[in-house]
């Protein structure tokens, strides 16, 4: 299973590092395509959108529609100004002989046109002027039926234009086969004239053409503002900047739909990528595999190198990858930048399961590594991770409900805050301002902060408080995952109000006694030695419920009542005193105790051997000597050092009782006694134990039984009733120590 979890760890890792990469190269991006999570840059990477969309920029305005508005009013216009000129004329033909200079003004100034005095003379003296000027007029509205415009410019090239017309026509597409330049519509009625009017005089003829000409406007207005209002959305499109994304910074957040723009730039950062791929892959995976192996010798060499032997592998490296999967995830389908990951759930998950912060300590160094390696390969994000998390693992302590796990949650958002804020500020610029803040104002302060320093601190701030409610919404699925119980679930089974306790408390008293006795004392050895005190009382609490189902067999129950094993064969007995751990394991499991608290009931008698009853029988058998497996608890041996303490300060507790005038070395021998039996008999072959270890547990047994068992003074009134009270009242004392 290690080996297992080793290699699942390596994967997903890896897996984290390139998932983008696998994903943009099997199914390359299309424009109108929704993108599932978000694409990010690795490291710095600068967008050429110049070079990258120079192509599609120029497509896009080569298929640009220019837009003309529809002047339906320019026929109208002429016929205005060559009635005015027909009423002109009418009046200055009976005029003096200066008409003619008056006409030619009048030309000059309305239509620009120059008349000399004999053509002058002649407009005065031709009797169909009137006629000729409608003829003209209605050549150019037959012309005005198409669509004219200024210049071809605008629409050089296309095959549409789109004109806006009316109200409620509105805008209609047209070829651009259907508009007439206005030269060409000039040219036009000139032709038509010159044709229609060809006996005219040409002095005649000559200036009233120049005066149709001048009235024939386009009938298409090209819409200048409207066109460069479109025109800027396209190169807005297709901007011509470079865009330089810093590590970690979003290329296209997810569920985005794809436009051009967003394909473009993902192809330049995979082409990007490509550029060192198989350096930086192999590099990678060996940096991977040194951090598992190396944590895999931490654990096993280094932190497991004393009263543990075995270290929570499966929780530890369990717990990696959970969190490289949810990390993952929340930078896959969130658009923010990577302060907000709540990395801290890391160590806030380790403490509330194991309640150890060593082994959660470097679990979280080693989770910033692996972190690092799938967000941003720099010192400054290894080192906000890995303060951030073991400042979760430092103040996170006595957590006994689910809503106390948001103080700390706090305390860390502060602390990322904090280091966002020293990481980016301009350290020169800070210094330089401290210097000469009198000379250089408020506004340098601008250069000391990074604009975006605010952002990421409140980014920061929202990653540490969400580690918290992260690590309790996993800590249920790691719970059943593993064999283990949280601190909120030992706390709950702590209390001695559950039924459990008070049925004990109820049916067996005595050994309800011998419960609280031995989870002190055990608790005590826990602290001397750094074991998990609480899993250690907990399991002490109910290691002996089973003695409920008879309490009457065990002898701190019987006071001075018959003792039941009396009359029963040896065999007999030790069975009924076995039976009490099988009773206690389906007590256990009906009243749901969780199976760490549980493991206790078997695993603090293991195998050995109920040496009373078996002495009993060998002395009965008459040369037959009996089959130890018959009087051998069922086990299994101790797993754990937890349950090893428990072993011993189980025998040593009920022993002590049985100590006359106790005296420090009389309890020193009965410890060590009791702990040579058990090594020798192989109880503590699967949790191994150094003599360091063993020497603090034999220390602070013998100084907590010491002052449990210590003499007390004998008092006058005491001594004057003689020694036959004495010698009862010690009888008493001894009794009453039996029963406790």
């Amino acid at each position: 299973m290690k080996l297992l979890l080793n290699a699942i760890l390596i994967l997903v890792t890896f897996f984290s590092c390139y998932i983008e990469n696998i994903y943009l190269s099997l199914l390359p991006p299309r424009p109108g395509g929704v993108i599932p999570f978000t694409i990010r840059s690795q490291g710095n990477f600068s967008f050429n959108q110049e070079k990258a969309l120079q192509d599609e920029r120029k497509i896009a305005l080569s298929q640009y529609v220019p837009l003309y508005t529809y002047v339906p009013d320019r026929g109208d216009e002429a016929k205005k100004k060559i009635n005015s000129l027909i009423e002109k004329v009418s009046s200055l033909e009976q005029s003096n002989s200066s008409a003619w200079n008056e006409l030619a003004t009048y030309l000059q100034e309305e239509f620009g046109v120059g008349v000399p005095r004999g053509a002058a003379v002649k407009l005065l003296q031709y009797g169909e002027l009137e006629s000729t000027l409608e003829g003209m007029l209605t050549i150019e509205e037959s012309i005005l039926r198409a669509k004219v415009a200024e210049d071809s410019e605008p629409f050089q090239g296309r095959n549409t234009i789109e004109v806006l017309y009316p109200e409620p026509t509105g805008i209609v597409v047209h070829s651009t086969n259907e508009v007439v330049t206005l030269d060409a519509a000039k040219a036009l009625l000139q032709e038509k004239v010159n044709q229609l009017y060809s006996h005219v005089d040409s002095d005649v003829l000559k200036p009233l053409l120049e005066i149709s000409l001048t009235t024939l406007l386009p009938n298409l207005e090209y819409d200048q503002a409207e066109n460069d209002k479109r025109i800027e959305r396209i190169l807005q499109r297709y901007p011509s900047k470079i865009v330089t994304f810093g590590p970690g910074d979003p290329l296209v957040p997810s569920g985005k739909v794809l436009d051009e723009k967003d394909v473009l730039l993902l192809a330049a950062y995979q082409e990007d990528e490509k550029t060192n791929l198989y350096g930086e892959v192999a590099w990678l995976l060996t940096a991977i595999l040194f951090i598992v192996v190396f944590y895999d010798l931490l654990l096993s060499k280094i932190l497991g190198s004393g009263w543990q032997k075995k270290p929570p592998y499966h929780l530890l490296l369990t717990s990696l990858i959970v969190m490289i999967i949810v990390l993952k995830a929340c930078l896959l389908f969130t658009p923010f930048p990577i302060f907000v990951v709540p990395f801290a759930f890391l160590p806030f998950l380790l403490i509330l399961l194991q309640n150890d912060r060593i082994f959660a300590a470097w679990t979280t160094v080693i989770g910033a590594l692996f972190v690092c390696l799938f967000t941003v390969r720099t010192l400054e994000i290894l080192l906000f991770f890995i303060f951030g998390g073991l400042s979760a693992a430092l103040i996170t302590f006595k957590l006994r409900k689910r809503i106390h796990i948001v103080l700390p949650s706090l305390v860390v958002g502060i602390i990322n805050a904090a280091l966002i804020m020293a990481f980016t500020i301009r350290w020169e610029s800070a210094l330089q301002f401290l210097t000469s803040w009198q000379k250089v104002g408020a506004g340098s302060l601008k250069e000391v902060f990074n604009p975006n320093a605010l952002n990421y601190m409140a980014y920061g701030l929202i990653g540490g408080i969400a580690a918290g409610p992260l690590a309790i919404l996993v800590l249920p699925l790691m719970e059943l995952s593993w064999h283990t119980a949280s601190t909120f679930k030992l706390n709950k089974y702590a209390d001695l109000q559950h039924p459990l306790m008070k049925d004990l408390l109820t049916k067996a008293p005595a050994t309800y006694q011998h419960t609280m006795t031995v989870a002190y004392l055990a608790q005590c050895v826990g602290e001397a030695i750094g074991a998990n005190t609480l899993l250690l009382r907990v399991g002490a609490y109910y290691h002996d419920i089973g003695k409920m189902a008879d309490p009457g067999l065990f002898a701190e129950n019987q006071a001075k009542s018959v003792n039941p094993h009396d009359a029963l064969d040896p065999q007999k007995s030790a069975s009924l005193i076995i039976n009490h751990v099988k009773y206690g394991e389906k007590l256990a499991r009906d009243y749901g105790v969780p199976e760490i608290i549980a493991d206790f009931i078997p695993q603090h008698h293991g195998t050995q051997l109920i040496e009373y009853f078996y002495d009993k029988a060998v002395q009965s058998s008459k040369g037959l000597k009996p089959d130890k497996k018959d009087f051998r608890y069922p086990g299994p041996k101790p797993q754990s050092i937890e349950a090893v303490i428990l072993m011993i300060v189980d025998a040593v507790e009920a022993a002590s009782r049985s100590i006359k005038e106790p005296t420090r070395e009389k309890i020193n021998n009965m410890i060590r006694l009791l702990i040579v039996k058990r090594i020798a008999d192989g109880q503590f072959d699967e949790c191994d134990l150094s003599t360091h270890y063993l020497g603090k547990i034999v220390q602070t047994l013998e100084a907590s039984l010491e002052a449990t068992l210590h003499s007390r003074v004998t008092y006058p009134w005491q001594k004057a009733r003689g020694q036959t009270t004495e010698k009862a009242g010690s009888g008493q004392q001894a009794a009453g120590s039996r029963q406790t």
